[in-house]
């Protein structure tokens, strides 16, 4: 018997600290700021009066009444959202399922085959094999990579060799650091280009600094992307998706030919999923490793935005877990569905076919985060080329209007 998942939203919580928290305060806030806003008009209105046409009194006051006014909308417009919220927090929707339709295997009338028959048989055992001995191992490796990023600096193996590159990252900081000391001891004596300190000694102090806690600030960053996940899962009562298709692979022994060679392709997307878990895991190691040097590439300006793109694909990468765990939510639901189709376990091959779809939603989770990243390039290098031509015909404006 196949678990009945049921995604019910938890609002008991968030109506509570409506009610009891947020509700009296900003009933407090409004009586409170109407109050204030009547005193200040009075003493902006004062102030117009006695002003005896001086300009500037005149400004200010206009000034003073028409930030009251901005204030108290804002105050009021948050009284209105809170009692928008106390209401829809307190209304109990009717909780509904999607129903899908039995994709239930009709079974062949039975005919003696011969041959033929001991052969089918035959396929039928070697799969029923195949599937109940790698597809446990397989959906329990993917609940484990599923269930949150393990933090890099705990890995012995990757903090040892972060130390060795933050190292050699602190020698080339040190050799840059001199060349640029060198560099502004002899820009006058030398009719080198000047360089402008003010904004270049910040860089390179958070540069030291990045480059020698970097994996500490990614561990931060990991530890964000699974606070998020445990918050969506302490909010939502679920039943885990693995689960439900490790059960389907149980039943491997009572499915004919037809349905085994779909679990068949259900194995191979978990292959290719799990094969995807343990790259992203690879990568996250790299990408901790080499930060020191690839913060260091920052201080260059002909790497800037090769270091931005880098960085936002590494935060992708680090985030696309939450979405993950967002999606088998959702398929969660769509197995609710199922069940509430069928008024019992829902049919294994329908199953499949959901399992299928949000194997498929995985896998391609990270090549759209990767495409949107890519997508955000474009108009960034349209603007940085616009304002490089903007400055460049302004300088060409002033040249002639000089000459």
């Amino acid at each position: 018997m196949l678990p009945h998942l049921i995604l019910i939203a938890d609002s008991a919580t968030a109506e509570n600290i409506i009610n009891s928290v947020v509700s009296p305060l900003m009933t407090t806030l409004s009586i409170v700021g109407g109050l204030v806003c009547v005193l200040i008009i009075i003493y902006a209105g004062f102030q117009y009066i006695t002003s005896s046409g001086d300009p500037i009194k005149l400004l200010n006051s206009k000034k003073i009444i028409k930030e009251c006014i901005v204030g108290i909308v804002l105050i009021f417009a948050a009284a209105i959202i809170t009692t928008i919220l106390k209401h829809a927090y307190g209304t109990q929707p009717n909780i509904t399922t999607q129903q899908l339709p039995s994709l239930s295997a009709v079974k062949p009338q039975s005919t003696s085959l011969g041959l033929v028959g001991v052969l089918i048989d035959a396929i039928t055992g070697v799969l029923q094999d195949v599937i109940q001995s790698i597809g446990k191992p397989f959906i329990s490796a993917l609940n484990f990579f599923t269930s949150g990023t393990p933090l890099l600096a705990s890995n012995s193996s990757v903090f040892s060799l972060w130390l060795i590159t933050v190292t050699v990252a602190d020698a080339l900081f040190v050799l840059v650091l001199g060349l640029l000391g060198f560099h502004v001891m002899s820009a006058s004596a030398f009719g080198l280009d000047d360089l402008d300190i003010k904004h270049l000694l910040p860089q390179i102090i958070l540069t030291f600094l990045c480059i020698n806690s970097s994996i500490f600030f990614i561990d931060t960053v990991i530890t964000l992307s699974n606070g998020m996940i445990n918050a969506v899962k302490a909010g939502f009562d679920y039943s885990n998706v693995w689960t439900v298709l490790n059960n389907i692979t149980d039943k491997a022994g009572s499915l004919g030919l037809a349905s085994l060679l779909i679990m068949i392709i259900f194995l191979v997307l978990t292959f290719i999923l799990l094969v995807y878990y343990v790259g992203r895991l690879v990568t996250l190691y790299l990408g901790a490793v080499l930060a020191p040097i690839l913060i260091l590439l920052w201080l260059l300006p002909s790497f800037k935005d090769f270091v931005s793109n880098t960085t936002k694909t590494y935060l992708s990468t680090i985030f696309v877990l939450f979405i993950h765990v967002i999606i088998l939510m959702l398929a969660s639901s769509i197995f609710a569905g199922l069940s509430a189709s069928t008024n019992s376990s829902p049919d294994t091959i329908m199953s499949l076919v959901v399992g299928m779809s949000t194997l498929i939603a995985l896998i391609k989770t990270q090549g759209v985060l990767t495409q949107l990243n890519y997508a955000s390039i474009g108009p960034k290098s349209i603007r940085k080329l616009s304002s490089q031509f903007v400055r460049g015909l302004s300088g060409a404006t002033i040249s002639y209007n000089e000459g």
